[in-house]
């Protein structure tokens, strides 16, 4: 499968036009979490809506109420779930306003992105408006998800025309990875490069670029796709259940499959995206297609809308399994009555979960007898052929189409790519046996002889097959990308064992990437990370990225290989594995070169504590992390309860005598004490977790890169490791008041028994064990109390059933 990232030229190192301000037209849902996304990303905006038409009398005239709309969406955007801020200080960045009284400081603005509503009517009035008041040169775009740029253009003058495109940002926009560019007929080209610059490296997204057809490229391409299985769950009589565990993440597909994922964008939503292509596209060869089915009608009839009304294709219930999880129903699409879970049972699917690949799965999926793997053949053959055929139409190649489905739908795998999976020859064989007509596309790459739409040469460089051309095109890879799939393929591993493999990812840094399940800790990682810090220390290599690109950058230690050493009462094992990934830290720490950590999504425990060992840490905006070992009953114990003493001290004024540190450890004891997990990256640093010497990234694509940079940017400073820390016990004062205000917990009822003997042993260790006030303390003190709490709540009953309640249920038991 190739790795693909634009078809498009590669971007340059600075865009043409500097983008510092924004304003954002319209404060709906979707205009409001853009802004709150320029925040997240550092830029502040200016959000206007219209004044409440209700305002009479004197408060005709009060600014306050006459910005009331926007407001309201403003302060929205602390209560939205999931939440469209990196951190609630961020709302600081958005001021508000209204479009009466502030459209003249539009002109402050070198963007000015339109996101009212999908009535053509009322975006030209906005456009009017704005043609009155931009900056000559200022960038203006529409926020439209399938109403045409042509029919917008009327009024504008030249200026405003060449400055003016599509920018389709996908809901929620912090969490979507994909924003299609469209070009009107007069856009200037630099224009285009300019937002695809900045909104690849600096809002974190994937730039598609789309032609000026409805509903763009992903929308116009998976609206088919949703059709054509409604069309062929009718006719098979499928549930709802089954249709979307042959259409999620068994194809490589996202876990909402197809009608858990029409539910989260709203039926009423959908419906409205359908009549786009059958309005403004009647020249479609599947428009026999783009008409919602009677079903899907009578269910919006019933107020059935989705996740929004709480009804939709499934219905979440009262009920619990005896997991406890929810017990959610489907609908019969006949009676439009809800009833209980149907679980699916096909061969296809029985088989896929054995694969040892993705495109294995994909295969097993695809080209099976069963009713389901029929099924999945069916709608793949037809999605791919009308995929195919948007080309030039819609988008002008592959790579575009591709990453639209990918980064629109939270797909693994392009359709293209999955074509390649499959085989070219077995598809195109198999679709005209099925009596269906190939694409251009694909006639023409039988008829080159060639036998895959994307190939790698030896260089490591990727091309994909180019219908004008009927060649293959070089991708054009961002220079701020590092694909570590890439390196591995092009023979840059320079050590590896099962937990991990060192990279050469050039200008003498390695990249450690752990290849475990859930990228989990164990001895094999590190192992294997000792090894990379040895190599560094004798000059092999001149610094390291702790960094991985898969789903998670780390689920901590492998609890199974720590549980099975407790029920054997080995308890040196148990001392020793924490020890190891304790002298880990301390390796990276005082590495005579600098390592540099780069945690993404799922950061927990272990994960934390390697991070907080190395140099500096490149954090990925979307990373929820934390020291979370209070839910299996322990502390921290591979250096992270140490890591959150050192930084609550290190804060504390010189002035300030030892008694009055209790304000900067308690944050220590709390954070550790109720396992808090951030909710982004720029909250790790809030809890205390990292400093503000770190940094944040908003696209996991350039992550490694970011982080290699660091790494140089350390050694052009003439990087030195740090000089050990001296710390300074608390003592018992200090023990006892942690321990007061856990038993008032415990009395409340918000804390049991167990979970206060896990805070005494973490106060234990944050005051410096049985020492006195005052005495100085080294870091490896602290880190032999570690260990000795972790041990001790190894040996409990109650620590115990935690670990295998987590293990068994995947989430923390309270006893």
């Amino acid at each position: 499968m190739a790795v693909i990232t634009s078809a498009q030229p590669a971007t340059k190192s600075r865009p043409t036009k500097e983008i510092k301000r924004v304003a954002v037209l319209g404060s709906g849902v979707m205009g409001a979490a853009i802004a709150a996304h320029l925040a997240n990303c550092g830029i502040p905006s200016l959000m206007l809506d219209i004044v409440p038409p209700d305002l009479n009398g004197n408060d005709r005239e009060n600014k306050t109420k006459r910005n009331a709309f926007a407001q309201r969406s403003k302060d929205a955007l602390l209560k939205a779930k999931p939440a469209p801020l990196y951190h609630p200080s961020y709302m600081d960045m958005i001021e508000v306003g209204n479009f009466e009284d502030d459209m003249p400081r539009i002109a402050e603005c070198d963007w000015i992105c339109e996101v009212v509503k999908e009535d053509l009517k009322v975006k030209n009035a906005v456009f009017e408006q704005v043609a009155k008041y931009r900056a000559k040169g200022s960038i203006v775009s529409t926020n439209t998800s399938g109403v045409l740029l042509s029919s917008m253009v009327g009024t504008m003058d030249d200026d405003m025309r060449r400055n003016f495109l599509g920018t389709h940002f996908f809901n929620p926009p912090r969490y979507m990875h994909l924003l299609e560019l469209i070009a009107g007929a007069d856009t200037d080209p630099d224009v285009i490069r300019t937002m695809a610059e900045f909104g690849e490296n600096v809002l974190g997204k994937g730039i598609v670029y789309a032609k000026d057809t409805p509903n763009f490229v992903a929308n116009r391409i998976l609206t088919f796709a949703t059709q054509y299985i409604l069309k062929k769950m009718i006719e098979t009589g499928l549930s709802a259940e089954e249709v979307d565990a042959l259409t999620g993440p068994n194809v490589g597909h996202a876990k909402s499959a197809t009608l858990r994922t029409l539910d989260l964008v709203g039926l009423d939503t959908y419906v409205h995206v359908v009549g786009n292509v059958l309005t403004n596209a009647p020249d479609d060869e599947r428009i026999d297609l783009m008409t919602p089915p009677d079903f899907l009608l009578k269910m919006l009839e019933k107020g059935y809308l989705g996740t929004k009304s709480g009804t939709g294709f499934f219905k979440r219930t009262d009920q619990r399994d005896e997991k406890g999880k929810p017990i959610i129903w489907g609908i019969d699409i006949n009676t439009l009555e809800y009833r209980e879970p149907v679980k699916p049972r096909f061969d296809c699917i029985g088989a896929a979960r054995k694969a040892s690949s993705l495109e294995e799965k994909v295969r097993i999926m695809h080209t099976g007898d069963d009713p389901g793997s029929k099924f999945v053949w069916d709608v793949f053959a037809n999605m791919a052929i009308y995929a195919a055929n948007r080309i030039p139409t819609v988008a002008d190649d592959i790579v575009n189409i591709d990453n639209a489905a990918k980064w629109g739908f939270g797909w693994d795998i392009g359709i293209f790519e999955t074509w390649d999976a499959l085989g070219v020859k077995y598809v195109c064989d198999r679709m005209k046996a099925d009596g269906l007509e190939l694409p251009p596309i694909a006639e023409a790459l039988l008829a080159s002889g060639n036998t895959s739409f994307y190939k790698t040469d030896e260089k490591g460089q990727d091309f994909y097959f180019d219908l004008a051309t009927k060649q293959y095109q070089p991708i054009q890879h961002n220079p701020n990308v590092i694909n570590l799939l890439l390196r591995k393929a092009g023979g840059n591993i320079v050590k590896q064992n099962d937990g991990c493999n060192l990279i050469d990812i050039g200008d003498g840094i390695i990249c450690a990437e752990f290849r475990t399940k859930m990228n989990t800790i164990d001895l094999d990682n590190m192992t294997m990370l000792n090894e990379a810090v040895r190599m560094l220390n004798d000059g092999e290599f001149d610094g390291m990225v702790l960094g991985n690109q898969g789903e998670h950058f780390s689920a901590g230690a492998n609890i199974m290989m720590v549980l099975g050493d407790v029920l054997q009462g080995a308890w040196d094992k148990v001392d020793a594995a924490s020890n190891l990934l304790q002298q880990l830290g301390m390796g990276m720490r005082f590495c005579k070169k600098p390592v540099v950590a780069a945690p993404h999504h799922y950061t927990l425990g272990g994960g934390i504590e390697m991070s907080q060992h190395c140099a500096r840490v490149v954090i990925n905006g979307e990373t929820y992390g934390g020291l979370v070992e209070a839910g299996i009953g322990e502390i921290p114990a591979g250096g992270g309860t140490k890591e959150m003493l050192r930084r609550a001290q290190a804060y504390v004024p010189a002035s300030v005598p030892e008694g009055n540190f209790f304000p900067y450890i308690r944050r220590a004891f709390e954070t550790i004490a109720m396992a808090k997990v951030s909710t982004s990256g720029p909250e790790l640093i809030d809890l205390g977790y990292f400093t503000d010497q770190d940094f944040v990234v908003a696209n996991f694509h350039q992550q490694i890169k970011r982080a290699k940079d660091v790494c140089l940017g350390l050694l052009k400073a003439g990087y030195k490791p740090p000089k050990p820390a001296t710390l300074i016990a608390t003592g018992e004062p200090m023990r006892a008041t942690f321990r007061s205000a856990v038993y008032q917990m415990v009395l409340a009822g918000w804390a049991s028994e167990h979970d206060a003997l896990v805070a005494d042993q973490l106060a234990r260790v944050l005051t410096g064990g049985d020492r006195a006030p005052g005495t100085k303390m080294t870091e490896q003190d602290v880190l032999d109390l570690e260990r000795e709490a972790w041990v001790t709540l190894c040996g409990t009953e109650k620590t115990q059933a935690r670990m295998k309640y987590m293990l068994e249920n995947g989430k923390p038991l309270r006893n």
